[in-house]
């Protein structure tokens, strides 16, 4: 990659999607952790390069648990109020403080989530190892792959799912 991106996970939407199932959240999270997980499997180390992805996936994992009630905590919804104003700008009737205890189950669940997803990614990244490393190949050799040469290189979607390898494996 150029600039100061070393590589980056793009998760492509999918035909205009306005709600997401868990499942497919949790799914990107194990995407945006292939990076670290594929680091740690390859060189047994950590390094700064993931950091935009790990703060992403917090975020979604955050979202999970605050926003959406996608947790063991339950439908309940720990954010702000918030709607739209007179004229179409978000207000905020309160910043929703929680209890200590309470943000302190919230960060356990957030927790959980992204360390389910770094163990998701390590569990397809050691499976598929023999492909992960056509791949840094190919990266080594042309710098970026195509949908197209990707799908040559790990396989094309099956009976209609989406390949989770292809999802998870766009991190460069």
């Amino acid at each position: 990659a150029r600039g100061m991106s070393l590589g980056h996970t793009l998760i492509p939407p999918a035909a205009d999607r306005s709600h997401d199932t868990k499942t497919r959240l949790l799914d990107q999270i194990s995407a945006m952790m292939g990076g670290r997980a594929a680091e740690q499997f390859k060189f047994n180390e950590m390094t700064s390069g993931a950091s935009n992805d790990i703060q992403v996936a917090t975020r979604i994992a955050k979202a999970m648990v605050v926003e959406w009630g996608m947790s063991a905590m339950g439908p309940v919804n720990f954010g702000p109020d918030v709607s739209a104003g007179e004229f179409g700008q978000t207000e905020y009737y309160q910043e929703n403080a929680v209890a200590p205890a309470t943000q302190e189950k919230i960060d356990n669940e957030v927790r959980k989530i992204m360390e389910k997803g770094l163990k998701d990614a390590e569990s397809i990244i050691k499976k598929h190892k023999i492909k992960l490393e056509e791949i840094a190949k190919a990266l080594l050799k042309t710098e970026t792959i195509d949908k197209e040469e990707f799908e040559r290189l790990v396989g094309k979607k099956q009976n209609g799912e989406e390949n989770l390898l292809l999802e998870k494996s766009t991190s460069k």
